[in-house]
């Protein structure tokens, strides 16, 4: 197309725009976590093969293709901003079948794993399949047929992570041996909940057929479906572990250095290099060790960051010792912001948000929890919260984990892109870790800018968790490429990031054995985030307004760090005039 020109020739690049941007949406619609948000009723269970890795790889190289014959400058800028989120993402779909064997993004939303049978991978994966299976609706026989024959696939869908784990210990990649054992618990416990998960939506039938379907249902599971988590099992059997590897991190298995120098162009969106990102840890940690030193002073508390700690573990004021109780401390922090956030946004979500406990399943293998996203048939933002780890330790980064995972953090960013009918579907349903975990990581920040951290202690807490997010950079590019062993690496949290020893033995597993590169977004994307908003500040001084300037960030949904540059800019030059 180059070189031509005229009003045919630009509905010609228009119309092939916009179909390269509905062409990756359809391909994007595939993932679970949006099929969840949209409602689609579940008609089968995901693929997690090689085959399917292939397929994906073949649509991407595709539209990476057709985007080359397209000059981005020429476009409207919505347009624009659609077609390179779709560029990004294509030149990561395009890898998968390179990497299938190295790492796997079984949810299409980013969370590239080592190994399935682990939290943030597979467990999370599970989690969600289970959640729509239950939520399937019964109302006729044809339903109850159609019902079978999906369950009947979660045979094939746990077959595929047998045949991955033991391809890949056949290419000489196992899992470390830290994580064999909490990988069979994690196999263990969703086989033990898989009657519960399968049979909940027939106990909400009331028609003649339901003990036949709960019958057939019961037979499927006993000879079906727990028997294929016994051979997930016996992948990971005794033999596994005696050959499985000491060490941990990408770099010890073939092409791992150089798949995880691309998870971290991914993660961050940026052209950083593991060694830019692991000086910028170093550097953030100064600042944060300092910021501590400084409450300590202020409470005229004379001991170091770990007596500190210790003293706030024995305070009744930041501990709950019930579910109940670690809810109410959520709470707490949700009213606090609520009356305030008018101040600083224009639009709310109209979704609603509420916190509740973490399934016990994934208890075990994550610190605090994670965010689950609205769905059309649950359309609340939820917060499932470790009440196991959390009725143990001081809750002082309640207040900061609150305002990252809920409002105005996840939560408000979110629900309003996926309320914003004026994206294109790519757009609206779309998530990057460092504009999603970056928004929230400044939201956390902003809470702290408009008084929300009200006594030392919750300010504190917030540099906790500002801790434990900077020392990612550090431990997780250390342990990844570095060379760092996992004890350094925890000698090195243990120190900086004022974690509990659980937390701690949780999050350098998470970075070493499960998804590498995914927690280095938070640090690099807030940093990001904050330099636009002082770059507009800066520009147009008494002009700028802080709600304008987050409406702006809001508007886009979730795009790559250099999109959101790129855009920022725009802004500030349509705002001069």
């Amino acid at each position: 197309m180059a070189g031509q020109s005229g009003p045919e020739y630009r509905v010609t690049v228009l119309t092939e725009a916009l179909r390269i941007v509905d062409d990756a949406w359809h391909e994007l619609r595939r993932s679970p976590c949006v099929q969840r948000q949209l409602g689609v009723p579940l008609t089968h269970l995901p693929d997690v093969s090689s085959g399917e890795a292939s397929r994906r790889s073949a649509v991407g190289e595709a539209l990476l293709k057709r985007l080359r014959t397209i000059d981005l400058t020429s476009l409207p800028h919505d347009l624009s901003l659609s077609l390179r989120a779709v560029r990004f993402r294509a030149q990561f779909w395009s890898r998968e079948a390179e990497w299938y064997w190295t790492v796997i993004d079984p949810l299409g939303a980013g969370f590239f794993g080592l190994f399935l049978p682990t939290a943030y991978c597979g467990g999370i994966f599970l989690n969600t399949i289970n959640s729509q299976l239950a939520d399937v609706k019964i109302i006729s026989s044809s339903d109850a047929d159609r019902y079978l024959t999906l369950v009947g696939g979660y045979v094939r869908l746990v077959d595929q992570f047998t045949a991955r784990t033991t391809e890949q210990a056949s290419r000489g990649m196992r899992m470390p041996r830290i994580q064999v054992q909490p990988a069979r618990l994690l196999l263990e416990q969703f086989k033990n909940g898989i009657r519960e998960v399968i049979c909940a939506a027939p106990r909400r039938m009331s028609i003649p057929v339901k003990n036949d379907l709960m019958r057939e249902l019961e037979s499927l599971i006993t000879t079906h479906i727990e028997p294929a988590f016994d051979r997930a099992l016996e992948g990971l059997s005794d033999k596994y572990f005696k050959k499985a590897p000491d060490g941990v991190g990408l770099r010890q298995y073939r092409d791992g250095a150089a798949v995880y120098a691309e998870l971290v162009k991914f993660h961050t969106t940026l052209d950083l290099t593991p060694e830019q990102v692991h000086a910028y840890g170093y550097e953030r940690l100064a600042e944060i060790q300092s910021q501590k030193h400084a409450i300590r002073d202020e409470l005229r508390f004379e001991g170091d960051d770990m007596a500190f700690l210790t003293q706030l573990s024995r305070d009744p004021r930041w501990r709950a010792n019930t579910v109940e109780g670690v809810a109410a401390v959520f709470h707490r922090y949700i009213n606090r912001i609520t009356p305030h956030l008018g101040d600083c946004f224009s639009n709310t979500p109209k979704a609603p948000h509420r916190v509740e406990p973490l399934p016990h399943a994934l208890e075990r293998s994550m610190t605090y929890g994670y965010y689950e996203l609205p769905a059309r048939d649950h359309p609340a933002g939820l917060y499932l919260f470790n009440a196991g780890n959390l009725t143990k330790h001081p809750l002082c980064p309640v207040g900061a984990l609150t305002y990252h995972e809920l409002m105005p953090g996840h939560h408000l960013q979110v629900g309003l892109q996926y309320e914003n009918d004026a994206l294109h579907p790519f757009r609206r349903y779309s998530l990057l870790p460092a504009y999603n975990e970056g928004w929230a990581e400044y939201a956390a920040t902003l809470a702290g800018e408009i008084g929300m951290y009200e006594e030392p202690e919750e300010r504190y807490g917030r540099l906790m968790m500002d801790g434990l997010f900077a020392s990612r950079l550090v431990v997780d590019t250390g342990m990844n490429v570095l060379e760092w062993s996992l004890q350094r690496a925890r000698d090195y949290m243990h120190q900086n990031s004022g974690i509990s020893h659980f937390e701690i033995l949780t999050e350098s597993v998470r970075y070493s054995c499960d998804i590498p590169g995914q927690g280095l977004a938070y640090k690099i994307g807030d940093r990001k985030i904050m330099q636009l908003r002082e770059r507009m500040r800066h520009e147009l001084r008494d002009r700028f307004d802080l709600k304008v300037f987050h409406a702006a960030v809001l508007a886009t949904g979730a795009i790559p760090l250099p999109e959101l540059e790129w855009h920022i800019a725009c802004e500030i030059e349509r705002l001069r005039v």
